[in-house]
């Protein structure tokens, strides 16, 4: 695990109350979001063709391939960025995708400060980026 990544990785594990980081498992619920979240859209499998898709004017990317549209490096910075979508960057162009940043906001609720939702915000994307990472075809 990439030092940025376990450190991620133990915030999240304190902030979602679990007892050590060695239980916790990015991936994993990374998974769960992508499904909750990003499967009626990309697809169970990733490849963009969800139940959705057919209706949406710009058809959902196949999320198998980032890595090998990187020149073989999985994007994660970038991905992270898209994801939560709430700064503008634009060289991803116009923004098709909802902004997932508000929505996990939301999710976070009240029950934090300022500074914890932030950290919960990340965390999740960071899961969500991780589980990403782990579909790539290599």
């Amino acid at each position: 695990m990439r030092p940025i990544h376990f450190a991620f990785a133990a915030a999240m594990a304190l902030a979602s109350g679990q007892a050590a980081a060695q239980a916790y498992d990015p991936v994993a619920r990374g998974g769960e979001l992508y499904r909750s979240a990003c499967a009626s859209c990309h697809g169970v499998d990733g490849k963009g063709g969800g139940p959705v898709a057919r209706y949406l004017e710009t058809k959902p990317s196949d999320l198998t391939t980032m890595t090998r549209r990187n020149n073989g490096t999985f994007p994660f910075y970038r991905a992270f960025q898209v994801i939560d979508g709430r700064e503008e960057v634009a060289q991803h162009g116009p923004r098709d995708m909802l902004i997932w940043g508000n929505m996990l906001r939301f999710e976070a609720g009240d029950q934090y400060g300022s500074l914890m939702r932030e950290t919960y915000v990340r965390g999740r994307i960071y899961e969500l980026v991780s589980y990403l990472d782990s579909i790539q075809q290599r």
